[in-house]
This record gives C-alpha cells, structure tokens and sequence, in this order.
C-alpha cells in the first residue's frame, strides 16, 4: 500500500515507543506503517541504490570539495505555507555574514538561529532554506539561516566567530526584526550541532542567553574519547548489511578527513569546542532536543552526550529514528521522518518558551 506523506508523518506523530538503554531514555520513531521491520527505511535504501553511485561510497578527499559544493540537492522540498525569507548581511570586524530571516513579523515573537551542517566545508545554503521555513512555521518563530565561513580556506575558530556574531547582531536589532531577546535558541544539524552547542558555551559571557538547542545527527567529539567506544556490533546489520557498512564506515573515515580540514591544530580536538562531549560542566546548558538515526555513525556520540546531559539534569528529550542514514533531515519533503524531526524540535522549543513564561 502506498501512503502519502503525510499519512506517514502522522503516523511518526502517533507511534512512539519509550525505552531505555542502560540508564538513557529515548524516544523511538519507527519505520511508518513498518514498525517491525528491521534494517534501513524502505526510502533511504532506494535513494542509496539509485542515487549514490557505488563508487561514491568512499571516505572524502581534497578533490571532492569543490565537487560537493556545486552539486545541487534534489532530494529537498518546500513544505511550508508560503513563509517569506529575506537575505541581508551581518557587518563584523571587516567582513560580511550572510544570513537569510524567515518568517519576519509586525508582532514580536521568538527567534531561533539555524546553523547547517556540510561537514564544516559544504554551502549547505539550499538546504537550509527549507528547512528554515518549515522549522519557522513549526515553532510561530523568526528564524536566522547563517552562512558562516567555510573550512578548509577558513579553520576554526572562523566559522564559530561568525555564528556567534550572527546571535549577536540579531540581539543588537531585536527591535528592528521583532525578536523577544529573552527567547532565543539555536538549531543546528551534524557539525551545525556542534556549532550550536560552542556558541552557546560562548555566549556565557554576553548579555543575551540561549534558552534552547536544537541537534540533529549531532557531531558532539572530534576527538577519540567517543571513538574508542564505537563498535560496528552496536548496530542492527542482520538486513541491508552492505549498505549499512558502507554508510557507516565511509562517514567515519570522512571523519578523519574533515578534522584536517576544520582544525588547523589536531590537538585541539580535546578543545570543549571542538568536541562539546568533553565540556566537564555540562549544568549550565539550556534545555535540549536530541535527534539520531539509528544507522549514522554519531549515533553513539548522540547517546554519550544524552547520558551526560541526564546525570547533569539538563532537561532533554532524545528522538532515535529508526532506518535513517546521517543528516537525513537533507530530505525534507521525501523523507517523512525530516519533517517530524523537525516538528519534535519545534514543539519542544515551544514548551520550553511556555514553561519559562509560567515561571514568571
């Protein structure tokens, strides 16, 4: 039987399972109308055998760069109701940001800032567009879309500089873009994750605060604290097995590559920037929301950060997506687990921002 997508992301909306593992609660989604089935979403493995050519499924080189940045996503659709995006520039220290407003309104309302992710290298600018529309229209919020400074030409700590001036300059102009400055949160997804989660340990010292996270795919360490505990075992490969190889291995030697890329220092990936899992005071973070797919390398990195954010007792919900691949959010309007996504994190910012109210 075939179900349009929204009866499948319906269907994600009403059948949630509560686990554990070990001491973590998370949330499962299932495979919708295929709660039982095992292996990857009948949808992702049909992109995986009829878009990525097999010879495509390698970890990343120097020659794939310009190759990845002009290619043009096809798997990615507009689903909002006409929400309007307008671009403008951020003026900082003798450069300029461009960052994309969705969603500006007469009435002041909340703001989310939304970093992407492309592996700290990808102009993953298209993307971003509709999901920042949908995310917008989801949460009743402005959204900010930041297009920070790409590595290898610009290492860290650029792009965080860039994301960090971006919350500033929307907190400088709340007035001009309607922003509340006491509600604002960040999104991000893999190393936009990553970025999310620095500028909020850096915004500790500036007059605004960040009242939410959102992290998708989240890449949380850079370093090998997470890696010595990642095991091809702690996955499900009795169904799709080579496929699933494939995705998780190349992801995880690409990893190798892009730390080259990002860091200009290797040891800094013992940085609690680089590698927020490694941040010891975690008490102070916002209330998060979590998601992972259960065939993404950083699954495991998502777990580990969960179960510190639960002993620290940072409210956090933690979704695991069953039969999804690494950033399967780039699918928005093909994949229906994207939209729900998307949706989880918007209802929970919404939360957030009315228990903060019925605190007053």
């Amino acid at each position: 039987m075939t179900y349009t997508h929204d009866e499948l992301t319906n269907r994600l909306k009403e059948k949630i399972t509560h686990t554990t593992k070990g001491e973590l609660n998370i949330l499962y989604k299932g495979i919708p109308f295929e709660e039982e089935r095992r292996g990857l979403d009948p949808r992702v493995k049909r992109f995986l055998m009829e878009h990525v050519h097999p010879g495509a499924r390698r970890p990343l080189e120097i020659d794939d760069l310009e190759v990845t940045r002009s290619k043009v996503e096809v798997y990615n659709r507009d689903l909002s109701s006409g929400i309007r995006a307008t671009k403008t520039s951020v003026h900082a220290d003798r450069r300029e940001i461009n960052v994309t407003i969705y969603n500006q309104q007469k009435k002041p309302q909340p703001v989310l800032i939304y970093l992407h992710g492309g592996g700290f290298f990808e102009r993953d600018v298209d993307v971003m567009e509709n999901v920042c529309k949908l995310l917008a229209q989801k949460a009743e919020a402005l959204v900010v879309g930041v297009e920070y400074r790409l590595a290898p030409e610009h290492p860290y700590q650029d792009g965080l500089e860039d994301c960090l001036e971006a919350v500033k300059y929307i907190y400088e102009h709340a007035d001009e873009y309607g922003v509340r400055t006491n509600q604002i949160g960040i999104v991000g997804d893999s190393v936009g994750a990553n970025l999310a989660l620095a500028v909020q340990h850096l915004s500790t010292d500036e007059p605004w605060e960040i009242c939410y996270i959102g992290m998708l795919c989240p890449l949380v360490d850079f370093s090998d604290v997470s890696r010595e505990s990642w095991n091809i075992t702690h996955y499900d490969l009795d169904t799709d097995y080579e496929l699933i190889y494939e995705e998780l291995v190349t992801l995880k030697e690409s990893l190798i590559f892009i730390q080259t890329l990002y860091l200009t220092n290797l040891e800094d990936v013992h940085l609690p920037l680089v590698s927020p899992l490694l941040r010891k005071d975690k008490s102070s973070l916002p209330p998060i929301t979590l998601i992972t797919a259960e065939f993404d390398y950083l699954r495991i990195q998502g777990e580990a950060f969960s179960r510190q954010l639960q002993k620290a007792g940072v409210p956090f919900r933690h979704f695991e997506y069953k039969g999804m691949d690494h950033a399967f959010v780039r699918k928005l309007g093909y994949y229906p687990q994207a939209a729900d996504a998307i949706s989880e994190i918007a209802a929970h910012f919404k939360q957030v921002l009315k228990k903060a109210n019925n605190d007053l």
